[in-house]
């Protein structure tokens, strides 16, 4: 009898065993409004725990901060979950965020939330009490800047903690002394910024080691000592997109030849303004052609056309009648291409995303048109309305190029309704928390074209137009980042943020390329941004970050599975209920033996 209680205790314990969770947690770094609107930093706390479930997300806070620490939560769980493969459709996360004080919301939390995740899906040991991370996580898991970093760093060394891990390039300008603006005066009013070395300032004044880190991998490295991706990272260009690209590079560049022999032809000079700027991008396209980068040389020729375009007009002199009937003439054009477009099945990210420039670009003819009909019918700024028509007729001719890609191959995805449009929302509520975060440092009047392009993916959710609404979140959010990563940053340090930008895009494009996805718009944006870094570092910053988002698209939508993959679903039965099935079907026959021994003894009783 006893060895049955020994086995019931055993069987118990198990059980108890199986259904007990593990709690994770890691120190956050966060800062809060004082109320001369100066910040301070203060510490919180971040607790993981994994249950049996769906992937579903729930997030407890105290005290409750903004709607967006919540869906900053979700994207950093995504982002963790897709980057190391890890099989999250299998718990419900509960996270849950303790502070002393009411901090600022926003997305500081989300490398810390994506560390984590990975920690506790994985089961790794890590260093729980003595390091800190204070960053935003951005698609391909690159780690980026947040405000407050100083105030944060100090409020580290006063919890006690030894390493702080902040994005790379972070920096924080010097207040101007009376000594900077005395020098400012003696020399031509040049001013140079100073900037606060974050890393010797805590060395030296706080005792604490301060770490820049680009992405989650090295986040991960520093909290647990593993590498979790040690692949090379090498992208390898579908030959598939070079050719069509090759092809619409032509398109367009043969285009621009086309109108510049109309001019010569109908004896119509170039001024010399035109002429240098026709040059110099013929020459950038001729060179990115050499270097068979034809999305940047198809982009030079572009913006060559609609200059020699427009400058045929101004010198021909139409008559507003016959603008009109070329507006439209266009007009009808863009109708008969949507629903040519609108006949298309979309199965894959190449067709996903040559559907969403084909929309963009249409989009900006439709708007360009009703630009114009706006204008007095009287009006005397014909040069405008030769730009405009101009504008709009190059964007909707390579509208019709980029259909080309409709033909190129890929693996297929779930690409329904009902996917797009919570890809759409998703999108937007990320770029709206960014929106608002940097708001808080830059001021809300400096984000108004941030918000027009978050109110136009709105407008076009609402028209059901979830293609053009992604490519527009996805413009706002890059644009948000790209703010963020050069806040306070020097030249040098932008060259820095620059490499480890491309280096973030290589990778995510290497991945998905891999899986059969490769990302025409991700990769030819990473085509581009490589053209500008040296001429143009800011605007190449902002083509990494639409690249960036664009390459990681796959995220937001599963791959179509096969008849024996849903076959195999089907039968699959999950092994946790398997197991608490069997422990309880042991529980019931340990019971039953001790009923039945029971039952014996009352019967031998009796028999006395």
């Amino acid at each position: 009898m006893k060895k049955m209680w020994w086995f019931l205790l055993l069987v118990l314990l198990l059980s108890s065993s199986a259904l007990a969770q593990k709690q994770y947690t890691l120190k956050l770094l966060a800062v809060q409004e004082n109320p001369n609107g100066t910040l301070s930093g203060s510490g919180a706390d971040l607790y993981l725990e994994l249950k049996e479930g769906s992937g579903r997300v729930f997030l407890d806070t105290f005290p409750v901060p903004k709607m967006d620490t919540q869906i900053s939560t979700r994207f950093a769980k995504e982002i963790a979950c897709h980057q190391y493969k890890l099989p999250c459709q299998k718990y419900d996360f509960i996270y849950t965020i303790k502070a002393q004080t009411n901090i600022i919301g926003g997305p500081s939390a989300g490398a810390a939330i994506a560390a984590l995740t990975t920690i506790a899906v994985l089961d790794l040991d890590y260093h729980n009490g003595d390091t800190a991370i204070t960053g935003t996580i951005n698609s391909g898991g690159i780690v980026g800047p947040v405000g407050g970093t100083k105030e944060k760093i100090e409020a580290a060394s006063h919890l006690g903690l030894t390493k702080v891990l902040i994005a790379e390039g972070t920096a924080v300008p010097l207040p101007e002394t009376n000594t900077d603006r005395s020098n400012q005066s003696n020399s031509n009013n040049t001013s140079v910024q100073k900037y606060l070395n974050l890393t010797q300032y805590a060395a030296e004044n706080l005792n604490i080691e301060v770490v820049e880190v680009s992405d989650l991998d090295e986040v991960v490295f520093h909290l647990t000592g593993k590498n979790l991706n040690q692949k090379e990272i090498k992208v390898e260009e579908d030959k598939e997109y070079t050719q069509i690209m090759s092809d619409l590079r032509d398109l367009l560049c043969t285009r621009a030849e086309k109108i510049e022999f109309e001019l010569y032809q109908e004896g119509l000079r170039l001024d010399e303004n035109v002429s240098q700027r026709i040059e110099e991008q013929k020459a950038k396209a001729d060179n990115a052609t050499l270097q068979k980068d034809y999305y940047s040389a198809a982009s030079y020729c572009f913006t060559a056309s609609i200059a020699l375009r427009s400058h045929y007009y101004n010198q021909k002199k139409l008559t507003l009648s016959k603008l009109w009937d070329k507006f439209l003439r266009l007009e009808d054009r863009v109708r008969s291409l949507e629903q040519n477009v609108s006949l298309q099945k979309i199965e894959t990210i190449t067709d996903l995303q040559t559907l969403i420039i084909v929309k963009d670009r249409l989009n900006d003819v439709k708007e360009q048109l009703a630009q114009f009909k706006e204008m007095p019918r009287d009006t005397e700024k014909k040069e405008e309305a030769y730009g405009i028509l101009s504008y709009s007729e190059e964007r909707y001719f390579s509208a019709v190029a980029w259909t080309q890609f409709f033909s190129m191959p890929g693996k297929k995805l779930v690409l329904d309704k009902e996917h797009l449009q919570r890809s759409c929302l998703q999108k937007i509520q990320e770029a709206e928390e960014r929106e608002q975060y940097i708001g808080l440092f830059i001021g809300e009047s400096n984000v108004g074209a941030i918000a027009k392009k978050i109110a136009a993916a709105k407008d076009a959710s609402q028209k059901n137009e979830y293609e053009l609404c992604l490519m527009k979140a996805i413009q706002a959010k890059g644009d948000a980042n790209a703010v963020l990563s050069t806040l306070g940053l020097g030249k040098d340090e932008l060259a820095d943020v620059l490499q480890s930008k491309m280096t973030a895009v290589k990778r995510v494009i290497a991945e998905n390329t891999a899986e059969g996805k490769f990302p025409i718009l991700g990769y030819s944006y990473y085509q581009y941004a490589t053209s500008l870094k040296e001429q143009e570092p800011v605007t190449s910053l902002f083509y990494l970050e639409y690249a960036l988002e664009m390459s990681d698209l796959g995220i937001y939508f599963p791959e179509e599975k096969t008849f024996t993959q849903q076959l195999s679903d089907k039968l699959t039965i999950n092994y946790d209920r398997l197991q608490g099935f069997i422990l309880g079907v042991l529980v019931m026959l340990v019971l039953s033996q001790i009923k039945l021994q029971k039952i014996k003894k009352y019967w031998k009783r009796l028999r006395r």
